[in-house]
């Protein structure tokens, strides 16, 4: 498995020095993981500011693999949005960067309780603190991100309480008084796949599987949430699916 560490071999497109010390300064900084969440707050906020500037932002943090970064590639791409991408030392202690910690497979989660095994320890935290020392460079502006409502129980950082702490610490901390916008924080994942769905949003271009697999493995966690997302909405993931029960036995993502 590609670790990523080895992320320069991965077509990841900056603003160049001329862009980036230009007058033209984002209003909006974006999170965006590759995932389906991120991926559909791409599609909501350039729909409401279209005539705004976007700045899209990942992080490589120590994942064991480098297919979300693609993802979100991929997805910069297809909405016009320049991507930087942004490599941290490796946050320890949860199961997508510890190579001996491994992923659960095929549990129930609705009965899940705790942390997850896939939290990254405050990384929500540390993804906010970066966009907003890169946006308060440049004048007021707003940082987005894309937790929601099914997340609650096993990441703290990506509850209500938390959004509205990293706001108004932002707020307080910056010159010109950044704010956090979580505009999906009390959808469930079902909201947003009907969201997505009805504004197009690009969902074969993205990544879910923890295990960095493609197909996917259809059996960790975020597979399981992404495949009975589009359940809920009676369509037909456009990802490709490992054989088995949870995607359906021909290995497609079924309605």
């Amino acid at each position: 498995m590609q670790r990523a560490a080895e992320w320069d071999t991965v077509d990841i497109f900056l603003l160049d020095e001329e862009e980036s010390s230009g007058e033209l300064r984002p209003e909006h900084y974006l999170l965006l993981s590759g995932g389906l969440d991120s991926a559909t707050l791409a599609g909501w906020l350039l729909e409401r500011h279209p005539a705004e500037s976007v700045q899209a932002v990942t992080f490589l943090y120590g994942q064991k693999h480098v297919v979300e970064v693609e993802a979100a590639e991929a997805v910069a791409r297809h909405y016009g949005l320049a991507l930087q991408a942004v490599e941290l030392p490796t946050i320890h202690g949860s199961a997508l960067t510890e190579p001996g910690l491994r992923l659960p497979e095929g549990r129930d989660l609705s009965l899940s309780q705790g942390v997850a095994p896939s939290y990254v320890p405050a990384r929500n935290l540390l993804f906010l603190a970066f966009l907003a020392s890169l946006a308060d460079l440049g004048g007021r502006s707003e940082l987005w991100i894309a937790v929601h409502h099914d997340d609650y129980t096993g990441y703290p950082d990506c509850r209500p309480a938390f959004i509205d702490a990293a706001d108004q610490a932002v707020r307080l901390g910056t010159q010109y008084g950044l704010r956090v916008r979580a505009p999906f924080v009390s959808w469930s994942k079902g909201d947003i796949v009907r969201y997505g769905l009805s504004r197009g949003v690009p969902y074969h271009l993205t990544h879910s599987c923890y295990q960095g697999r493609r197909p996917a493995c259809g059996v960790c966690d975020t597979c399981q949430a992404r495949l009975a997302a589009f359940k809920e909405c009676a369509a037909a993931d456009p990802l490709a699916y490992e054989p088995g029960p949870a995607a359906g036995e021909g290995g497609a993502g079924q309605p």
